[in-house]
Formats: C-alpha cells, structure tokens, sequence
C-alpha cells in the first residue's frame, strides 16, 4: 500500500471514529435528558416523576404537530384555539403511556386511584403552557397522597411562528408563488423554501425554541 492510500485510510478511520463517537454522546445525552427520576413515596418524587412524563408527551405532540405542519388551500389555516385543543387532546390521549399506566407505582406496592385527564393548552408568544387536570392518589400500607393538576411551560414560540406563516399565507394568497425575502428576513427563524410538486413548501426551524437541544421545526405546504 502506498503512503498515499495510508494516509486516506487513516483519515476514514478517523472520520469514522468521530462519528461513532458523536453517536454514542447524543444517546447518552438523549436519556440523560428524557430519563424519569427514581421513584420514592414523597410527594415531591410522584410529583416530578408525572412532571416528567407531563413534559414529554408534550414535546412529543408539539414535535409531531410541527412535522405535520399545516397544508393551506384557499388561504386558510387553523386557528389559535383549534391548534390548543389538538395539543390537548393529544396530551390527554398519550400521558397514560408514558405514565405505563403506573406499573412503577404498582412495583412499589402502592395503590393508585386516577380520573379523567383534561388538558387545557395555552399558545403564547414566547411559549407554550399545558395545564393538566389529572386527580390521582396514591397509597402505600400506611399513608395517602393526592394530586389534582400538573403544570408544564416549554418555552416554544409556537404563536410566533403562526403569526409568520400568516404572514406568509396572506402574502402567497395575493401573489402566487411569490416569496417575500424581506419578511422572512425580519423574523429571526430559518426558513428553507422549495417546491413539490404542486406545492411551495417553507420549512421553518426555530433555534430560539428548542425540543431535546434540536430547534422546533413547523413544516408550512401552500398548494397551488
């Protein structure tokens, strides 16, 4: 082997290495971040540990809600509220999963009595706030605890970017197939554009609103 081809597979190798390496730090920092703290009868332990599972449901419906995006005909998109009671239907469809319908808490040796989840879903300007109202209670041999509502903020700016892809709809309904750079530009998101077929699609990624270190990205398919 030449010193040429030496050194072209010492560079692979090393690339390769650094990826592997990359890998192996994004998994662990990915169930560091998402993992649930030990269980223990206290009512801060239970508290954190439906937090927890509060806060990841919620991430996961605003992460699918965004990659699901909005597809606009006749200019017309979603309201505020219409987003709210889809993210809260989702939350209220999918905590009980995270929760393993409370196997951990069973493995204890503890009794639970829940009711009904009902989740109100407040969009704001600068983020996002999920109000669950979930009364469950808890017993070991001895003691009782009760909880009713759990509250969750992720600070997604879910309500800015609606107002831009208002912006951009409104824009689109009065010149076909325009895009305005100057608006985009004033909005500190990145916005790739690109076209499917009969479709203008703007991909916009948020790295002021983070999910997991990754920025929120909301998929917007104006149709022609």
């Amino acid at each position: 082997m030449n010193k040429k081809a030496q050194v072209t597979l010492i560079i692979a190798i090393a690339v390769f290495i650094v990826i592997i390496a990359g890998l192996i730090f994004y998994v662990a920092n990915y169930f560091k971040k998402s993992s649930i703290e030990p269980l223990v009868f206290e009512k801060a332990s239970i508290e954190n540990y439906i937090n927890g599972c509060v806060k990841k449901t919620a991430e996961d419906g605003l992460r699918q809600f965004g990659k699901k995006g909005f597809v606009v005909e006749n200019s017309k998109i979603p309201s505020i509220e219409q987003i709210q009671n889809e993210l809260s239907f989702y939350v209220d469809s999918n905590l009980n999963t995270c929760l393993k319908d409370f196997r951990d808490f069973k493995r204890q040796g503890w009794d639970v009595e829940k009711g009904n989840i009902n989740t109100k879903t407040q969009i704001n300007q600068e983020d996002v706030v999920f109000d669950v109202n979930f009364p469950i209670k808890v017993s070991d041999k001895v003691n009782t605890l009760n909880f009713d509502r759990f509250v969750i903020k992720l600070d997604i700016r879910l309500k800015y970017i609606y107002d831009l892809i208002n912006k951009i709809v409104d824009f689109d309904s009065k010149y076909k197939r325009q895009v305005d750079m100057t608006m985009l530009n004033a909005h500190d998101v990145n916005v790739t554009i690109f076209e499917v077929q009969d479709s203008l699609v703007y991909v916009i990624d948020d790295s002021k609103s983070l999910i997991m270190n990754e920025p929120y990205r909301f998929v917007l398919r104006i149709k022609s």
